[in-house]
């Protein structure tokens, strides 16, 4: 497990321990993001414009790439032997640059003008990896065909959030989520023939805020087995929620079975979570400089233990269980 933090290091982690496997300092010059790319390497990028393949064993940079104006990047996607970027705005655009991990020296298509703000987010279709979403915080979540140069006909669908991106992805083969950063939730249906200018949401959740009773919504993440779920914080009550998305005839939110994080990182802010392979441990970071791992308190083998990640972790880290008439509590070990 690896994770980035405020320090601009990069971490290395054993998941069942949270033991520190190793380190690199000064891995970019204002370290923004963090991807999984493949079994053993992470995919970082900055605001010096580098992205960077790193071997997470071996802690070797393998492979790194940069545009030639060296635009701060802030958001990262893998795929297969694709490598996409967004960009922070500068001098008018907000490029997504395209590269195959294989050829590296020069990337194999750029996109500027389909955002006008920085791109926030990027995520490739599971099972059409040339397909790309992105997300910006211009409001628009935008399709891509990536095996079209044309910008114009590479863009094949736009959905109009109308509220800044924090984050967007893929629900479905067809449909796609977007978390804006006042917390609005909507899902789209890619299948919809409404065309590119103004598809509305299938599901439009609308401020989750007072849905979930929290002070801000960390992300949509999956949870293996049992499907997405999203993490719900409050830092005034010192607490994280994990609230699963359940889809029967239409998209809910099952608050009956969240499941809460005691505790959670206290009165600072959880950045990301993720669940283990094995769905039974859920990861959090936070902006204390802690990794947690949490676990049902009926796992006779739990134990309390967090990891001091030396600054505010900032991208990556892994669950789930069930009370009827109350919110599950995990604890940390």
């Amino acid at each position: 497990m690896v994770s980035i933090s405020s320090d601009d290091s990069l971490r290395v982690l054993d998941p069942p321990t949270l033991e520190l496997r190793g380190a690199i300092d000064g891995v970019h010059d204002g370290v923004t993001c963090l991807s999984g790319f493949g079994d053993r390497h992470g995919l970082t990028a900055g605001r010096d414009g580098l992205v960077k393949c790193i071997d997470v064993r071996t802690r070797n940079t393998t492979l790194e790439l940069s545009e030639e104006k060296k635009p701060a990047i802030l958001s990262t996607a893998c795929q297969e032997n694709l490598i996409a970027t967004g960009a922070e705005l500068t001098n008018s655009q907000a490029t997504i640059t395209v590269w195959d991990a294989r050829a590296s020296k020069r990337s194999l298509l750029q996109y500027v003008e389909s955002h006008s703000d920085d791109v926030t987010d990027l995520c490739f279709h599971a099972s059409h990896p040339s397909i790309l979403l992105s997300g910006s915080t211009d409001g628009l979540v935008n399709l891509y065909d990536t095996t079209v140069t044309d910008e114009d006909d590479a863009l094949t669908q736009v959905f109009n959030h109308g509220s800044s991106i924090a984050h967007t992805g893929f629900l479905s083969d067809h449909e796609v989520f977007a978390l804006s950063h006042d917390e609005i939730f909507s899902i789209y249906d890619t299948n919809r023939s409404d065309h590119v200018e103004a598809p509305t949401p299938t599901y439009a959740l609308g401020d989750l805020r007072p849905q979930l009773q929290c002070e801000y919504v960390v992300d949509l993440v999956s949870s293996g087995s049992t499907g997405p779920v999203l993490g719900a914080g409050s830092h005034s009550l010192h607490q994280l929620d994990v609230v699963p998305l359940r889809r029967g005839s239409e998209w809910t939110l099952d608050t009956v079975n969240t499941l809460r994080l005691p505790g959670a990182h206290g009165e600072e802010v959880v950045r990301s979570l993720c669940f283990s392979r094995d769905g039974n441990t859920i990861f959090t970071a936070g902006e204390d400089g802690l990794v947690k791992a949490w676990r049902s308190p009926e796992d006779p083998t739990v134990t309390a233990k967090a990891k001091d990640s030396g600054g505010t972790d900032k991208k990556r880290k892994k669950q789930n269980h069930s009370d009827k008439n109350e919110r599950a509590r995990f604890k940390p070990y």
